[in-house]
């Protein structure tokens, strides 16, 4: 698994390398920022940052989400929304090469400093805002059906008991139906603390291969879930709430916590199967149980 994992890191440094020279981009290193569902790797000098799709490739066929991405960052860019912006040096794609999907986007310089809870969730709010009129094709709720058919390969595979195995396809079927029943706009779709970032431009949200159509609580309850389920950070968590602005449905916020927390669940699994750690197992193991002690 760790050779496999290597492999793919080397073939994505490759890829952005030859398409970033094929497109006349002169940069002395290839510097990695983040291996995980994606590889994201500063072509320095220079201001571009690649974005190699690798772990969701595995799930993934084609280029229709980062496509998507690309299409609503230069909607939300001129928009003069807080996110980081598309590469302005070299094409930004989304590009194919080496059987990958790629895309280029601007460096910035993110600061020690941890974010702005309170501005995080601001942020979101305008990002949501200038969201209202894009124009673009979107998928309704693609995460949650991915993570429906992610949870029946997995069960194929014999990852959960038997009782797991009824208890997650209860839940499934529950999520899904709630989620229907909520208003609807194009999101984000998977605005965790790890996509906010706070830098030399202020706090900005990136990661936008996920957006898609759905309840703005989905948004919400991604900045949320991880703190309602783990117990750590919920102070942080009702700051960026705050932040954000309290107009939103506290149920239909409690829905989509669950939601948002299956679809967690199902996609630790598959990036603990390609990046394994303790850390990763302790939280799927967690998840589980915040989902057995619910169903009792």
């Amino acid at each position: 698994m760790v050779e496999t994992t290597q492999a793919r890191l080397r073939l994505a440094l490759r890829a952005a390398s030859e398409i970033a020279a094929l497109h006349g981009l002169a940069f002395e290193r290839a510097i990695v920022l983040q291996n995980l569902s994606n590889v994201i790797v500063h072509l320095a000098p220079t201001s571009v940052v690649a974005r190699v799709s690798t772990t969701t490739a595995t799930v993934r066929v084609g280029d229709a989400w980062f496509a998507r991405e690309v299409a609503v960052a230069r909607h939300l860019t001129a928009a003069g929304a807080p996110i980081i912006p598309l590469s302005a040096e070299i094409e930004p794609g989304p590009h194919q090469h080496l059987g990958l999907v790629l895309s280029f986007w601007k460096f910035v310089q993110i600061l020690d400093q941890p974010f702005d809870p309170f501005q995080a969730g601001r942020a979101l709010r305008v990002c949501h805002a200038a969201l209202e009129d894009f124009q673009g094709t979107l998928p309704i709720l693609a995460l949650i059906s991915e993570a429906q058919q992610l949870l029946d390969q997995l069960i194929a595979q014999s990852e959960f008991d038997a009782i797991d195995v009824e208890m997650l396809s209860r839940v499934s079927q529950r999520v899904a139906h709630q989620m229907q029943q909520l208003p609807m706009q194009p999101l984000h779709d998977d605005p965790h603390s790890g996509n906010v970032l706070n830098t030399t431009h202020g706090v900005v949200w990136t990661d936008w291969e996920d957006v898609m159509i759905g309840p703005v609580e989905w948004d919400l309850a991604s900045l949320v879930a991880a703190p309602w389920v783990f117990g750590t950070d919920r102070d942080k968590a009702e700051v960026a709430l705050d932040g954000y602005g309290r107009s939103f449905s506290d149920e239909a916020l409690n829905w989509c916590i669950e939601a948002r927390t299956f679809v967690a669940l199902v996609w630790s699994i598959i990036l603990h199967r390609q990046h394994p750690s303790l850390e990763r197992q302790a939280r799927i193991e967690r998840r589980l149980q915040w989902f057995r002690d619910r169903e009792r």
